[in-house]
């Protein structure tokens, strides 16, 4: 039964996965991943649909086909994102939320955070497909 609700899980991981990347392909052309960690799949997926794409972490981070360049959101180097449509991030500590915003702000460029689904942060919520993530329209 274990293996079963694990199967699922994974399951709706994908399904909000593809969603997220659908969501923005369909949305936007330059974008930047912050806090990309060990989890490339999304900006790998993006790549993959023609959306030009790189990512930040405050840890250096190599993935094949990737650019990923250290960077702390809590005191950016705003240079790197300008141009770019779309901040978003996935699953980031609810604290680097507000900094994500400020840079945002700074460089006129949406933000998408897909929260944990147990963190509960302020911001417009959006549905889309099976999935729900927060959305601020800056551009």
């Amino acid at each position: 039964m274990r293996l079963r609700n694990t199967e699922n899980i994974m399951k709706k991981k994908d399904m909000t996965i593809k969603d997220l990347v659908a969501y923005i392909s369909s949305r936007y052309q330059t974008v930047a991943e912050i806090g990309i960690g060990h989890f490339p799949h999304i900006a790998r997926m993006l790549k993959q649909n023609g959306i030009h794409v790189f990512a930040t972490d405050i840890r250096p981070f190599h993935y094949e086909g990737i650019h990923v360049y250290t960077d702390d959101v809590t005191n950016p180097s705003p240079h790197l994102y300008r141009g770019r449509e779309l901040l978003y991030s996935y699953k980031p500590p609810m604290e680097l939320i507000p900094y994500i915003i400020r840079l945002a702000k700074h460089i006129l460029s949406d933000v998408l955070i897909k929260p944990l689904s147990s963190e509960y942060p302020d911001g417009p919520l959006v549905r889309y497909e099976n999935t729900a993530f927060l959305k601020w329209d800056i551009r």
